[in-house]
Parts: C-alpha cells; sequence; structure tokens
C-alpha cells in the first residue's frame, strides 16, 4: 500500500516548478513532529546531548516557517567567522552594502561558481556526477535538511547537531579559503590570521550556528506560487549530495504538508541541496534570505563584530584591483553601481 502511494502521488504529480499558495504553510519542522511524535524525537535529542532548553529554542525557530522556506544549515564558528570576513570585506573594501538578512555561503565572484542552475550542474557534470566526491563539486553545493529536526536520529545528517556541538562535518581550513579572495583584492593573506585571532578571543563557547533560508520569489511570481527558484537552484538528494530521485524540490514540499506523509504513508528525500553560484545564491539582491542563529549574549556578537569590521577596515588594499573586482561583482548580479 505504501508503495503505490508513493507511486501514485509522486508520478501523478505535475512535474513543474513551485506550488499554488493557498490556505495556511504546513512547515516541514511540525509536520514531522507530527509524523515522529514529539516524546519519541525528544527522547533522541537528548541522548545526543540536546537539552530540553535547547530544544525549546528550535521549537521557536520552527514556528517560522512561511511560505518560501527552504532549509536548515548547520556549521561550527570558524564558518561564522569566513561568513562575516567575506561580508565585512564586501561591504568596507568592495563598498557593497549587504543587506541584513543576507550571507554569504562561499565567495562571490570565484569562478568555479559559474554554474547558474541545476540542470546547468547536471549537464556540466554529467548524470552520474551529480554528488560532492570532488572539491570543486563539494565547493558547488551546500547540504540543507528541510526541517529543523530531520535526521534527528542521525548525528552526521543533522543541522541542530552540528550547531550544538560546533561542529563541521568535515574539518575546513578557512583561512586557506579566503587566501585567494584577498589576493585578487591585494590584501596580504597575513591578515587572516590576525582576524582569526580577533574572533577567538570573542568566540571561545562551545555552540556554532544555524542558518535558516527561505526564499519569496512567490511575491513576484505572477501565479503566486512558491519556490519557483528554489526549483531551479537546488535537488533533493541523499547522503554525499547524490540524487534521490527526478522529482522538483517544491513537489518535496507538497508532499510533507500531506496527510500522507504525516501518516507515514509516503516519504520525501533525507535531505537536499543547494547550488552555490555567484549568479543567483550569492547574490544579495537575489529572491534568497539567511537569518542565522546561535546561543551567545548579542552583546558578544556585536563587539566581535565590531571588531572585525574595524580591522577590516584599515586594511592596504590595491585600489585598481578592488575597482576591478567590485565592478566584476556588480555586473554578475546585473546591479546598477547607482543601488550602491
Amino acid at each position: 500500500m505504501k508503495k503505490y502511494l508513493v507511486c501514485f502521488l509522486f508520478c501523478c504529480s505535475a512535474l513543474t516548478a513551485g506550488i499554488p499558495i493557498s490556505g495556511d504553510y504546513l512547515g516541514p519542522t511540525f509536520q514531522l513532529i507530527e509524523r515522529e511524535g514529539k516524546e519519541r524525537i525528544g527522547k533522541k535529542l537528548r541522548k545526543n546531548g540536546i537539552s530540553k532548553e535547547l530544544e525549546v529554542f528550535f521549537d521557536s525557530i520552527g514556528a517560522t516557517e512561511d511560505w518560501g522556506h527552504i532549509g536548515y544549515h548547520g556549521a561550527n564558528q570558524g564558518y561564522r567567522v569566513y561568513q562575516d570576513i567575506i561580508r565585512f570585506t564586501v561591504e568596507e573594501i568592495l563598498d557593497i552594502p549587504i543587506r541584513d538578512d543576507f550571507h554569504f555561503f562561499r565567495v562571490p565572484g570565484d569562478t568555479a561558481l559559474n554554474l547558474n542552475s541545476v540542470s546547468a550542474f547536471v549537464k556540466y557534470w554529467g548524470k552520474d556526477k551529480v554528488d560532492t566526491k570532488s572539491d570543486t563539486r563539494a565547493k558547488q553545493l551546500l547540504s540543507l535538511n528541510f526541517g529543523i529536526y530531520s535526521n534527528y536520529d542521525e548525528e552526521g545528517s543533522c543541522s541542530i547537531y552540528l550547531f550544538a556541538k560546533d561542529k563541521s562535518k568535515h574539518s575546513v581550513n578557512y583561512s586557506k579559503q579566503l587566501a585567494p579572495f584577498f589576493k585578487k583584492l591585494g590584501i596580504n593573506t597575513n591578515a587572516l590570521i590576525d582576524l582569526f585571532e580577533i574572533a577567538r578571543t570573542y568566540l571561545d563557547k562551545e555552540g556554532g550556528i544555524l542558518l535558516q533560508l527561505s526564499e519569496n520569489s512567490h511575491l513576484y511570481d505572477d501565479n503566486f506560487e512558491a519556490y519557483n527558484f528554489l526549483d531551479t537552484q537546488g535537488y533533493p538528494s541523499r547522503k554525499a549530495g547524490r540524487r534521490w530521485g527526478s522529482l522538483l524540490l517544491s513537489n518535496h514540499f507538497e508532499c510533507l504538508m500531506t496527510d500522507y506523509y504525516v501518516n507515514s504513508q509516503v516519504n520525501i528525500a533525507p535531505q537536499f541541496r543547494l547550488l552555490m553560484n555567484n549568479r543567483y545564491t550569492l547574490n544579495p539582491l537575489s529572491y534568497l534570505s539567511v537569518r542565522r542563529y546561535d546561543l551567545y549574549d548579542p552583546e558578544i556578537i556585536l563587539d566581535y563584530e565590531k571588531a572585525l569590521r574595524e580591522y577590516i577596515r584599515n586594511i592596504n588594499f590595491d585600489a585598481e584591483k578592488v575597482s576591478r573586482y567590485r565592478q566584476e561583482l556588480l555586473d554578475i548580479w546585473q546591479a546598477d553601481d547607482q543601488l550602491f
């Protein structure tokens, strides 16, 4: 019976982008709670070191899910510093202001990040290489969970465990990843040593960051459909970024809002991947919004950001290289210089 329902729902679903918006949004976090049971999820969380207080915090985040909700990505504080160095450099050196509800996942302008849709990614690499089994493909993809408790029974694939334990799944040398960016701007890469040292003086507690992604393409769509943006920029996946079926992500979101999903008669992909590219997902003028959560006192974060920004503001750089890089970004983002 379960197999029949899976075939019926998925084969009869229209393989077109977007979900027509009607009624209340049933988010993946609380749909999973309905499906699995709060007690069962809580028991597993406690076994993996997540306190009841932290669970309440996660519930409050899940309650914010609405039309356009995408998913969650957990990471360590090193990734936060990486993101902030990129952001503050773009703002202070390149003189491009970035809206509050946006964070860079990779360095914008990286020439390896020019595949602007999932179809372009598949065409470039081939159907058999839709995964993260190369350094370049890993850079081109970001792993995400649908809901905040997705994969709660699998520690290495659940965003909140990575967040709570201040760990990423793989060890990353963020200074090394940022070095080419600084070189392109004529900045001495030794500055990265100082910047990460500044960060360590403020970020000394256990606990990483949790990124909550959403998109608002439905606000600009004549048919008022959600997830048109996500359908072109992401795909359902399993471990190592391998593709999970051929359906669009909007079909998975549509499925998880049904009673069939709540009653465990159909399944959705265990996770999904978001394509990293300069034109769309690394573009602060795009439909994408990113909210970041942590367990720090907001005053400490303000002091940390002030110190990091102040250092970057006083860095020496090559004016000609900066001007050229700035224009390259504006061209990629199709942005009018007068906007800034």
